[in-house]
């Protein structure tokens, strides 16, 4: 009779613990379980899809079992070893600090691996395409730069009418397009607005983050890339954040009921996945990445901008932007084009940049006053010291992990206590290298709005790359607005 009950509660434990659930940053729900079970259409839904019972193939399984693969890890497994039957073009995208901590997981120092080799690894994996997100990274500053200037054309506007007078942050909410402008790519500080500062949202940039305004370009543009419907294509972001998953379940980020990416993996996972199917990197010769976007006489790599990689470091964004704004308002280069106050590990890094370059005599007679916080701490302080009115800014970026992107939960561990400043000389090393350092002056870029968004701002580039923040509407824009009400 006692084993009887034992079994009893055993059996209820185990249940309990097989429904166990956890909720995303953003209350999606996800389930602690075994695979993904497909549709006919090899489709993911939208609510995570992750099912109990689903037949997973023996590889799958025993890779899963031997490595604990994330359940968006045994996703793409299951895919991939059903690729043929699924018939999907298999495309994937590689963040700025993906490629500089990719060389880690196999003993090497960061950067060591060239992003060639990176991309290599994902084809030898499976991946038909390979995208570099630094070209979302690209697009984001021509947008979030654009979504600036105006913030920065109405506050002038605005300071005509009042003799230069400077409004408090408390008369600031009720403005419309208020400064300062926050930046809005990182989901860790997302989560914190919608839960701890909502009165913050006025200021948060409508700008989705990189890898998300590349899936609404790859999706919306499938046919006229691949040759492909956009329910055809799968699209596979590989990230250093763990909370990029959570982000790409939010409803908003879905065109025509289509999922503008269709999984994320972390840089950790993808070693994982790596080891399953015996694909050594350090064996691979590099590729380049591909270039769907740009036009023949373009250059045939698809490598994002230097202006792009910078994402990868905490002030990162902001310095790329500052490259942007000052060369779309001057008509003239930023004379010195490395940032280097908001630059490195600090917790606050402020700076300002003149606006008006006399040589052209083009600009804003009036100085960009930038802030960085490097963690969310370091947030609440800044957030903190603003609504005291012991600081004024028109521009604050937010990183929620320490270091920026390079210190993100998916990224390999290390017991180097200097491992953040390696990473982060490694980022500004490509940025030096690379052959193009500003945004606005990637092919790529030039081809997205030559062909698909017709210039900075537009309201097609609005339809696809902006969101209500923090990632409110959509559904079909909310049925386009109630039919036009």
């Amino acid at each position: 009779m006692k084993n009887f009950a034992f079994i009893i509660i055993l059996g209820l434990f185990l249940n309990r613990a097989l429904s166990f659930t956890i909720s995303s940053p953003y209350s999606k729900t996800r389930r602690l379980s075994t695979l993904f079970k497909y549709d006919s259409s090899c489709t993911r839904p939208r609510d995570g899809g992750f099912q109990l019972g689903a037949v997973a193939s023996d590889t799958t399984q025993k890779g899963a079992n031997e490595y604990k693969l994330t359940p968006e890890a045994k996703e793409l497994e299951e895919l991939l070893q059903n690729k043929e039957k699924c018939g999907k073009l298999l495309v994937a995208q590689t963040a700025p600090s993906v490629r500089v901590a990719f060389s880690e997981m196999y003993g090497e120092e960061p950067g060591v691996f060239s992003p060639g080799i990176l991309v290599a690894s994902l084809k030898a994996l499976g991946f038909d395409v390979v995208l570099d997100t630094n070209t979302g990274a690209d697009l984001t500053i021509c947008e979030e730069g654009t979504e600036l200037l105006h913030r920065l054309l109405v506050r002038e506007e605005r300071r005509k009418k009042s003799n230069g007078e400077q409004p408090t942050f408390d008369e600031s909410l009720s403005l419309e397009e208020p400064l300062p402008l926050f930046t809005s790519c990182c989901p860790g500080w997302m989560n914190m607005v919608s839960k701890s500062n909502p009165e913050l949202i006025p200021f948060i940039s409508s700008c989705k983050s990189p890898h998300m305004m590349l899936g609404a370009m790859v999706k919306q543009y499938s046919h006229e890339l691949f040759g492909r419907e956009a329910s055809q294509v799968y699209f596979n972001s590989v990230m250093p954040c763990v909370r990029k998953r959570g982000e790409s379940d939010f409803a908003a980020f879905s065109h025509d009921g289509v999922r503008d990416v269709d999984n994320v993996i972390t840089t950790k996972d993808l070693r994982d996945l790596l080891k399953i199917h015996g694909v050594n990197p350090s064996e691979l010769e590099p590729l380049p990445y591909d270039s769907p976007f740009q036009v023949e006489e373009h250059r045939p790599d698809g490598l994002g901008s230097g202006a792009g990689q910078l994402f990868g470091a905490t002030g990162g964004v902001m310095e790329a932007a500052v490259r942007t704004v000052y060369e779309i308002l001057t008509e003239s280069q930023l004379p010195r084009l490395e940032l280097k106050e908001v630059r490195g590990l600090e917790g606050i890094k402020e700076a300002t940049i003149p606006l008006f370059n006399k040589d052209t005599g083009k600009g804003l007679d009036t100085e960009l006053s930038v802030a960085v916080a490097n963690g969310l701490g370091n947030a609440k302080k800044l957030i903190a010291s603003m609504k005291e009115g012991k600081s004024h800014y028109d521009f604050v970026e937010v990183m929620a992990c320490p270091g920026g992107c390079i210190g993100g939960g998916g990224q390999p561990k290390s017991t180097d206590k200097s491992i953040l400043d390696k990473r982060m000389e490694v980022i500004y090393k490509l940025d030096k290298t690379l052959p193009i350092r500003r945004s606005h002056e990637n092919p790529s870029i030039k081809a997205f709005y030559d062909k698909f968004l017709e210039s900075y701002g537009s309201e097609n580039a609005h339809r696809l790359l902006h969101v209500k923040p923090v990632y409110g509407e959509n559904p079909q824009d909310e049925k386009n607005k109630a039919e036009e009400t």
